[in-house]
């Protein structure tokens, strides 16, 4: 009796647990996080740009079951230009993980934004689900463009809001050089989500250097909760 319990003992096998680290885009109803945002419009038309400073707040609402049967989370969005003003709604986006894809549904644009486990060894393309729409100021931009960790589990800091583990994410696309200028970082921090983002597409004509066309935005949070 004693041999076939160590038998038995021995052939059992311990299954090793892989940290997937889906906690670095953590969807939890009722978590919140407010960000300091600088935005540049580039009117093409007027050949001025609009600056614009404010507050962004994005709530998670509820949780609900998409078309494709997934679970899935409404974003509520809102803004405000100062702090003695009210939230007022803006939008609203939805957010899921599935297939260990994080992806985010913004004015009707599905985004793959991470990949888990994150690892820097890792590429993926982040906008596979969009069709580039060159009369658009926003989608013309986004073609087949190849999302990437540039750093896993590194600590730092935004918006005076100190942060253990961070993952960062950069998007990269062929563009012409000078006449096209792009920047996409997106810094995620364990159970928080995203807590930084730069956005900027822009482009000029070689014939006439006054006209630019596209925009410039960095959000960096201020606060958040759950």
């Amino acid at each position: 009796m004693i041999l076939m319990v160590f038998i038995f003992a021995a052939c059992k096998k311990k299954t090793a647990t892989v940290d997937m680290k889906t906690d670095y885009f953590p969807l939890k109803v009722g978590s919140w996080i407010i960000y300091d945002v600088d935005s540049t419009y580039y009117d093409d038309f007027l050949l001025t740009h609009h600056m614009h400073h404010f507050q962004l707040k994005e709530l998670i609402a509820e949780a609900f079951t998409d078309l494709q049967g997934n679970a899935a989370y409404r974003i509520e969005r809102y803004e405000r230009d100062s702090t003695s003003q009210t939230f007022q709604i803006k939008n609203v986006c939805s957010e899921n993980v599935v297939n260990n894809q994080a992806q985010r549904v913004e004015n009707n644009l599905r985004f793959v934004k991470m990949i888990f486990p994150p690892q820097t060894t890792i590429s993926w393309k982040g906008n596979v689900y969009i069709q580039s729409d060159l009369t658009s100021i926003y989608t013309k931009f986004l073609g087949d463009w190849d999302y990437q960790y540039s750093f896993v589990d590194a600590p730092n800091s935004f918006g005076g809001n100190s942060f253990s583990a961070t993952a960062t994410v950069v998007a990269d696309d062929e563009l012409v050089p000078g006449l096209q200028q792009t920047t996409f970082v997106e810094t995620y921090a364990r159970n928080v989500g995203l807590v930084y983002y730069h956005h900027k597409f822009v482009e000029k004509q070689p014939s006439d250097t006054t006209w630019v066309s596209g925009f410039d935005v960095t959000a960096t949070v201020n606060s958040f909760g759950n």
